[in-house]
């Protein structure tokens, strides 16, 4: 999923190993998007298939999903404050879009492996999370660049190294995830900031939505025009949370930063039930009633973690 966020943009040349089922080509994940990293046939970079005006329709609508909903998302985690802001900020979004567009135009068989592919990736972008707010208290320049430095050095590694068990994909992303949130909750002691006024600024908004949009189209498009190495590393760039990030240290300070990154380390799991959701439904009811009990399931998943993110400090 490009972030994902709403999921926030994750990838690895993955292939998904099923008894008595043959192996799609690798596959890119990401936060965002799912997508096979090489293969043969018509593509452009490392998106086999992939057609000039497939890739712009592609591209225009991670720019109007994210910039949408990373716009949105913000303003309503800070009328809200950290905790529900947290939750918010990540519920699907370019995901929805990612895997409709894979489905439509590499089947739905194909999406559903892919999608078994997300844990992974959402491991790196976790990792990429903590980095972030540990690192923002001193600027917001060093907080983007050695966050940055991180999630490249490790989906580099993670990309020339790939693990396809997927129960170990799944231990690592619950290991990076609760770890991650225990040192930010007791170690670092990061508390959580009540909601802030966030008046209604139509030329504010604006700003946000192309900023946040141009982020995440920018990282598609580099992902699918890439040669097939560097394509399975930017497929998995966390756009989606880089330019959620940005835009809440610049409007609400690196608190709420640090406040809304730590509860998005544990609500990053509802981008793991989506994924899983479109590999069990998609299948077996198709696209459109797959996506909406997709989407629902991780709405009722990010709901359950409501009583414990009261308990927040």
């Amino acid at each position: 999923m490009t972030e994902t966020g709403s999921g926030y943009t994750l990838p690895l040349t993955i292939p998904i190993k099923r008894p008595g089922l043959s192996l799609p080509p690798p596959v890119c994940v990401s936060g965002a998007a799912a997508e096979p990293a090489s293969g043969g046939g018509d593509r452009i970079g490392g998106f086999q298939g992939m057609e000039t005006g497939e890739l712009a329709i592609r591209v225009a609508l991670s720019f109007l999903t994210a910039g949408t909903w990373i716009s949105l998302a913000t303003l309503a985690g800070e009328k809200l404050g950290s905790r529900a802001g947290g939750l918010i900020v990540n519920l699907p979004s370019n995901i929805v879009v990612s895997f409709l567009f894979v489905a439509l135009t590499r089947g739905v068989a194909f999406t559903a492996d892919a999608a078994r592919a997300i844990p992974l990736g959402m491991a790196i972008n976790t990792l990429f999370i903590f980095i972030f707010i540990l690192a923002v208290r001193r600027s917001l320049p060093f907080a983007v660049l050695s966050s940055l430095a991180a999630w490249f050095a490790v989906a580099a590694a993670a990309s020339a190294f790939p693990i396809r068990s997927l129960p170990l994909s799944l231990v690592i992303y619950l290991l990076v995830c609760v770890g991650g949130f225990l040192l930010a909750e007791f170690g670092t002691k990061i508390r959580s900031v009540p909601k802030k006024p966030a008046p209604w600024n139509p030329r504010g908004m604006l700003i946000r939505a192309l900023f946040a949009g141009t982020v995440v189209a920018s990282a598609v498009l580099a992902a699918q025009i890439a040669p097939p190495y560097v394509t399975g590393i930017l497929a998995s760039f966390p756009a989606v949370m880089m330019s959620t990030f940005v835009i809440l240290t610049l409007t609400q300070g690196p608190d709420f930063t640090r406040a809304t990154g730590k509860v998005l380390m544990l609500s990053s799991s509802n981008i793991i039930v989506y994924a899983f959701g479109v590999a069990y439904f998609y299948p077996r009811l198709g696209i459109v009633a797959g996506t909406l009990i997709s989407f629902a399931g991780a709405v009722v998943w990010i709901s359950l973690f409501l009583p414990l993110v009261r308990r927040i400090s």
